[in-house]
C-alpha cells in the first residue's frame, strides 16, 4: 500500500501511493479508511525496515493498537496519498508513532499506533 518510501530517519518516514482503480480496497472511486490505516502501517514497515537494512536478520513487526483516528476525508480513484509518520515514543520494543495521510495537500487520516518489534 506504498509505492515509494521518500525518506526515511530514525525520527520520521515519508511515502507516497497512487490510488489505481483496481486496488482491493477501492468502492464506488473511493479509497476505503482501512486502506488509509494500512498505508500508514507499510509507512512504518518501510521506513523500519530501510533503517534495519544493515542488519542480519531485521525485526518482526506489529501493530499492538490503533488510537485518537481521526478521517476527515477519502480520497478519489488517481490521487497521489502522501503519507508522514513521525516516531513519538520508544520503550524498548514498543515504538508510538503519529502518521498523517494527505491528498492533495488535504488531510486525509491521522491516527497514533503502537508497534513492536521483535
Amino acid at each position: 500500500m506504498i509505492d515509494n518510501l521518500l525518506d526515511a530517519t530514525a525520527k520520521d518516514f515519508e511515502s507516497d501511493f497512487l490510488i489505481l482503480p483496481g486496488n482491493i480496497f477501492v468502492k464506488n472511486g473511493i479509497l476505503q479508511e482501512a486502506a488509509l490505516v494500512e498505508n500508514i502501517a507499510q509507512t512504518c514497515a518501510a521506513g523500519f525496515g530501510f533503517l534495519q537494512r544493515k542488519e542480519d536478520s531485521p525485526g518482526l513487526g506489529f501493530i499492538a493498537s490503533i488510537s485518537k483516528l481521526v478521517i476527515h476525508i477519502l480520497p478519489a480513484v488517481n490521487g497521489r496519498l502522501k503519507t508522514r509518520v513521525a516516531i513519538t515514543h520508544q520503550l524498548e520494543n514498543i515504538i508510538a508513532i503519529w502518521g498523517k495521510s494527505y491528498c492533495d495537500e488535504k488531510k486525509l487520516l491521522e491516527c497514533e499506533m503502537k508497534i513492536v518489534i521483535n
